[in-house]
């Protein structure tokens, strides 16, 4: 419903940013900015800093922060600002044919930022520079910084060079990190090699683990310097410290893309998981006909895959909720190509990824898991899971022997948050 009443409110503030940007009225923008900033509820605090953080919002990385923050002293402020702003700015300035009602829902590419004629991308810097010289003035003597949490978001290039300008601190909190390794070195191969040179903008960069810290400093030697290597502040929750003993009968299925992990540039139709969610979902629906298990599937957003008409009634669906409230709930928790599948191993659950395919060339497309936990047999899995069901277990189990896998995406879990707070002090 408050949605619903915003909209209106919504509606008038992205016309004036429009407005603002048409008419080159960069204090005006700036001061729609100001006012538009919110803090999430752990950051509400009335607190008396002189160093406050702009944070480019993205949930998963506003999450990152207030974990990071729970279980610290510092005192930092943080607001944060949609990213819908900066990508309505860019359209603004970009070289499109433009209607009236477009700035509702921009719709912009990277093309779009590479297409950019030299006057239109000047004069999109210039704005940004008197936007952030604007908003340094009605902060008056406190110290900004922003924070935004991947490099290649494009449309905030001209927002990093406006900082940049006004000695502004730009920190990169990168939150990706979790990919196959094929689909990494694409993704570094194209996208981020063409977007490189955003790295210049950033004052000093953090990352989940090794190998992303390797790509970025192979992407720009000049990031060697800058990139220190944090871990994933949200494995950290996901360290279980209450025991418990039961037989494990919670079943947790998280649904996968059929294409994910496999690189873009690949363009074989044949070459997906399409089999092994099929048969995961049979072996769930077979499973459901037994009474002691209890099974839920939790799609991620909605899920690539509309496999809800497939799924036998007896099983709770779920479209809604945090990964984490389903993973703790759970004693087995069946996933793919996903980070949701690490933090499983993090909480001392029992993993299984189903990897079903006749074309063994697919395996390379997986996540780098401990090979105790891929089932290449659909029978195996099955009967394994029954198996399990048969004698109480202490939970969460013994992690160690993942311990490589864990720390090769999300790094080492100890002292997290000493070292996102040097990150944000450098």
């Amino acid at each position: 419903m408050r949605k619903y009443l915003l909209l209106p409110f919504n509606c008038l503030f992205y016309f004036l940013i429009v407005i603002s940007c048409y008419l080159n009225l960069p204090i005006i923008c700036a001061y729609l900015i100001k006012i538009s900033l919110f803090k999430t509820k752990f950051f509400r605090k009335k607190i008396k800093a002189k160093k406050i953080f702009i944070v480019l919002s993205r949930e998963i990385g506003v999450r990152d922060i207030e974990i990071i923050f729970k279980s610290s002293n510092s005192n930092l402020e943080f607001f944060f600002m949609r990213r819908s702003i900066p990508k309505l700015i860019f359209f603004c300035f970009s070289n499109r044919k433009k209607f009236f009602f477009n700035y509702l829902k921009p719709s912009i590419n990277i093309q779009d930022y590479f297409n950019q004629n030299k006057k239109n991308k000047l004069k999109h810097e210039k704005f940004w520079t008197d936007v952030i010289l604007n908003l340094k003035r009605y902060f008056k003597d406190k110290t900004i910084n922003f924070i935004t949490f991947n490099f290649d978001y494009y449309a905030e290039a001209a927002l990093y060079i406006g900082c940049n300008k006004n000695n502004i601190s730009t920190k990169l909190w990168h939150k990706e990190g979790i990919q196959t390794d094929p689909d990494g070195e694409h993704r570094m191969n194209t996208t981020f090699l063409k977007l490189n040179h955003m790295f210049k903008y950033f004052s000093n960069i953090s990352v989940y683990n090794e190998t992303t810290k390797k790509r970025f400093i192979r992407l720009d030697k000049a990031n060697k310097k800058k990139i220190s290597v944090n871990g994933c502040p949200r494995i950290t929750d996901f360290i279980t410290k209450t025991k418990y003993r039961r037989k494990p009968k919670n079943i947790l299925f998280l649904p996968f893309d059929v294409r994910r992990g496999i690189t873009k540039v690949n363009k074989n139709k044949n070459l997906n998981f399409k089999l092994s969610l099929n048969k995961v979902i049979k072996i769930l629906n077979e499973l459901s006909n037994d009474k002691f298990f209890n099974i839920k599937v939790k799609y991620k957003h909605n899920s690539a895959d509309k496999i809800s008409d497939k799924i036998n009634k007896k099983i709770k669906i779920f479209k809604t909720g945090s990964s984490e409230k389903f993973i703790n709930e759970a004693d087995i928790i069946i996933g793919h190509n996903s980070a949701a599948t690490i933090e499983a191993l993090v909480n001392g659950k029992y993993v299984f990824v189903p990897f079903f395919e006749k074309n063994l060339k697919l395996r390379k497309y997986l996540l780098n898991f401990n090979n105790d936990i891929v089932y290449t047999s659909e029978e195996k899995m099955k009967k394994k899971i029954i198996n399990l069901t048969k004698r109480k277990v202490q939970f969460p189990l013994n992690t160690k022997k993942y311990k490589k896998t864990i720390q090769y995406y999300l790094g080492d879990p100890k002292n997290v948050t000493e070292r996102y707070i040097k990150f944000l002090n450098h």
